[in-house]
Formats: structure tokens, sequence, C-alpha cells
């Protein structure tokens, strides 16, 4: 009997501390904070690309309205009939077929220009929602933790009046014996027996031992000789 209570107290220690365990994860998950300023940094960065390209896409369309300014003047000219010679009309049809390939290709260079500064522009739409997702997942962890928090203030309160009641009604000198066992496995000093073994290590048990912890009842403490933890019995198990 007394064995069980300790055992059915150990279990939900174990439970208190998967809640710390939580608490510990989620610190590490908070690490995110990290990966929020890294896709911070990537978005200047996107945003100075950007800046770049706008001053090109500037420059280009400006080179694009004194192209086709020329190119409208020599059209012109062509048209006029004033030209005099066939030399200065070759002249002038080779400066005008000059003037529309560059005309085409500043078009493409706008075109390239603008495909990028959209390009980016997505990045960093991107970039900005990946951000957000972060930051709501930070937030819910933080309510998490400080949920976890709570219980385990008031469950550890619970838990320590629990165990002064136990102890009250457990012999002292298994108690003694149970507390300086523990000092050794302070995550849990007691281990069930699964098919004739020593749950903790596996250690299979001397038949003696397991009559003697029938026979006890939980009264006695018995210890594995492997590990050195304290054996149990379940009821269920014998």
């Amino acid at each position: 009997m007394y064995i069980k209570l300790l055992y059915e107290f150990e279990q939900k220690e174990k439970k208190l501390r998967e809640k710390e365990a939580r608490i510990k994860e989620i610190d590490q998950e908070l690490q995110l904070k990290n990966k929020i300023a890294s896709l911070q940094d990537e978005i200047e960065a996107l945003k100075t690309a950007i800046s770049g390209f706008e001053k090109r896409k500037l420059e280009i369309q400006r080179d694009i309205d004194e192209n086709s300014d020329q190119l409208k003047g020599i059209t012109e000219l062509l048209d006029s009939n004033k030209l005099k010679t066939s030399k200065e009309v070759k002249a002038a049809r080779k400066t005008k077929e000059n003037l529309e390939a560059k005309e085409e290709e500043l078009k493409k260079n706008l075109e390239f220009t603008e495909s990028a500064i959209k390009e980016k522009e997505e990045q960093i739409r991107e970039f900005e929602s990946e951000i957000k997702e972060i930051e709501k997942q930070i937030q819910n962890m933080k309510e998490e933790m400080q949920e976890l928090e709570k219980e385990i203030k008031a469950e550890s309160e619970v838990l320590r009046k629990e165990f002064e009641k136990i102890a009250k009604s457990i012999p002292t000198d298994i108690l003694s014996q149970y507390e300086e066992i523990k000092e050794s496995f302070p995550y849990g000093a007691i281990a069930t027996i699964d098919s004739g073994a020593c749950a903790n290590c596996g250690a299979m048990l001397p038949l003696e031992t397991l009559e003697e912890l029938k026979e006890s009842k939980g009264e006695k403490l018995v210890r594995c000789e492997v590990c050195g933890k304290i054996l149990y019995f379940p009821e269920e198990l014998k």
C-alpha cells in the first residue's frame, strides 16, 4: 500500500514535469524571434534593390523618351523630302534603323527592370506574411507558457500538501529510505514490473523477488538489483 501511494504520487509529479519540459520547449521555440530579424534584414535588402531598380527604370524611361524624340525627328525628316542627296537619305535611314533598334533594346531593359521590381515586391509580401505568421505563433506560445506557469504553480502547491499528507501515513523508515533513493532518481524512484522485468532497466527479476513483492502488498521496499529503483507490482499486473 505504501509503495502504491508513493508510485501514484510520482505519476502526478511526472505530469507536472511534462508541463515543465513543455515550457523549456517553448523557450527554445521562441528563438523564432531570430528568424523574424533575419527576414526583416532580407526585406531591407530587397527594398534597397528595388530602390536601385526604380532609379534604373527612370533612367531607361528617360532614354526611351529621348530616343523616341530623335526617332520622331528623323522620321519627319525622311517624310519631308528635305534631304537632297541619296547619301543623306541613306544616312538618315541608317540613323532611323539604329534608333528603332535602340528603342527595342531599351523597351526590353525596361520590361526586365519592371519584372525584377515586381518579383522583389512579391518576395517582400511573402516575407511579411511569414513574419506575421511567426508573430502569431510566438504570441500563442507565450500564452501557452503563461497558462502552464500558472498551472505548475498551483499544482506544485497541491502536490506539496498531498505529499505531506501521504508522508504521515507511511512508516518513517520506509519514507526515509524512499527519499534517500529518490536523490539518485529525482524523476521517479519507483519502477513497475513489465512481464517479470524491471520497467526501468529491463532486467529480469528472480522469482523470489516477484513472490516477495506479491506477498508484501506494497508495504515493503524492494529494489531492482540492477538499476536500484524501488519495484512496484500494480494489482492489475499480478
